[in-house]
């Protein structure tokens, strides 16, 4: 619920910014405060935006005899923000075969509530941090210092935090149920699923953080990086700017899932879908994952200081994933190669789905249970060759040729049809039931439907 939540309050804040990131979790809050130092890691598969984790270190801490430095912090109220949204979906699948009649059913709801939270940003200028740092060296014999790749250093310089005290309360449902028909029987089987759930930001909570990125001299002076300054942030490596088709790349890192037995499908498919309902697992899956892409043992620390829903949820997939806690954090993981390609499947799927909105998550659950994931891949492919500019998409249909876009829509029941659009809607698409085709929504930001496209490929992966 955190991390969901700091997203959208930065969306709504800050629309369209690349340089405002929100809070993973409330224990990074104490972390990203002004002054503090964050360490720049790989950029996200499916993210415009740069990746940074927060650590306990503070600029002054680096300094030689830096502690008595006075930046000059200003703060001031920018934004009062409340929301309230819910979103709901069915499905529903009826088979009439002689004397048996076959339904079932499934639907869900989810509700999100935010209470008014009033927000001030503190923030330290560039310039003042240089001029008031100009006489400091840096301590090279710290160990933060020795620890860096180079000679760049990356500082919060501005907060945004809660004024006063606010609660989230959100409340989700979900039914499934079976119906058979037949003239000598009778069955039916339900099962009703209802949780509430509230977290309360105290007063001062980080919601959302900016960075500098700072130079370290020869003479161990800090120096703004320029380039940074005229250039603005790196897009060359996002997959919307990659300048070809990724889709390829993916579908091949994601085939090791279909690799798998049946029966260890059935178990990460199931352990998929309980994350899917806790969202805020992503951030923390995300965090003992990354290290594990390097080879190095993750920090079980971490579930330590996470909620219990969400720890259970990520020490499950871990345990299905085969990483146990083996020795101390930074050591080398000892993984057969089968077990690196569905980690590196695995972290895939995490990354599309953690830059979704919870929203979307539900749905997509629901399209697994629905069946309908096959589908819903097909018509992504078909929309991220056209609309991505690919090459392979551009071709002179004959009079004959049937457009695939079409056919595909016109084979979507109703139900179908609606839970799609409810998905596609997210990405800034909607689909025409009338013309089946589908449109661009005017006035919507376009996201990266390749998020989808891996996300579907995976679960259709694990459905298979």
């Amino acid at each position: 619920m955190f991390y969901s939540t700091t997203k959208k309050i930065v969306s709504e804040i800050d629309p369209g910014s690349l340089t405002l990131f929100p809070v993973k979790s409330p224990l990074d809050s104490p972390k990203c405060k002004p002054l503090h130092l964050v360490i720049k890691k790989k950029k996200k598969i499916f993210s415009k935006r740069e990746n940074y984790a927060p650590t306990p270190f503070r600029l002054t801490d680096i300094l030689i005899d830096g502690q008595d430095l006075d930046f000059g912090l200003s703060s001031s109220i920018i934004a009062c923000f409340s929301e309230s949204s819910s979103a709901s979906l069915s499905a529903q699948v009826c088979v009439d075969s002689g004397h048996v009649d076959v339904g079932a059913h499934i639907s869900g709801s989810s509700s999100d509530a935010m209470s008014s939270v009033e927000m001030r940003k503190h923030t330290i200028s560039e310039r003042t941090l240089l001029d008031v740092t100009k006489d400091r060296k840096v301590n090279r014999e710290h160990r933060f210092v020795k620890q860096m790749k180079n000679n760049t250093v990356y500082v919060i310089l501005e907060v945004i935090e809660t004024e006063h005290a606010c609660s989230v309360n959100n409340s989700s449902k979900a039914e499934t149920g079976m119906k058979v028909l037949m003239k000598l029987l009778k069955m039916e089987a339900d099962l009703s699923v209802r949780r509430e759930r509230k977290l309360t930001f105290p007063a001062r909570t980080s919601i959302a953080y900016k960075v500098s990125e700072l130079m370290i001299s020869p003479n161990d002076n800090l120096e703004l990086n320029w380039d940074l300054c005229f250039q603005g942030p790196d897009m060359s490596t996002s997959p919307s700017s990659s300048g070809f088709d990724q889709k390829p790349r993916l579908a091949a890192s994601l085939a090791e899932l279909t690799k798998m037995c049946a029966d260890k499908k059935i178990l990460f498919l199931n352990a998929i879908l309980e994350i899917l309902e806790h969202s805020d697992s992503f951030a923390v899956l995300d965090e003992m994952l990354d290290p594990i892409m390097e080879d190095l043992q993750p920090d079980f620390q971490v579930l330590d200081q996470t909620e219990e829903d969400n720890r259970a949820c990520v020490e499950k997939m871990l345990d299905l994933l085969g990483i146990k806690k083996e020795g101390p954090p930074g050591e080398p993981l000892a993984l057969t190669p089968e077990s690196e390609g569905i980690i590196r499947a695995i972290n895939i799927l995490i990354q599309s789905l953690s830059e979704m909105d919870p929203e979307t998550l539900i749905l997509l659950a629901s399209c697994v249970k629905a069946e309908i994931i096959s589908k819903q891949l097909k018509l992504v492919t078909i929309i991220d060759d056209k609309w991505s500019g690919a090459p392979q998409y551009q071709r002179d249909l004959l009079e004959d040729e049937e457009d695939p876009e079409k056919v595909l829509i016109n084979q979507l029941t109703d139900e179908e049809f609606e839970i799609t659009q409810q998905v596609l809607e997210e990405f800034g698409f909607q689909l025409d039931r009338e013309s089946a085709s589908v449109l661009r929504i005017k006035n919507r930001k376009q996201g990266d439907v390749l998020s989808l496209f891996a996300a579907l490929y995976a679960l259709n992966a694990l459905c298979d």
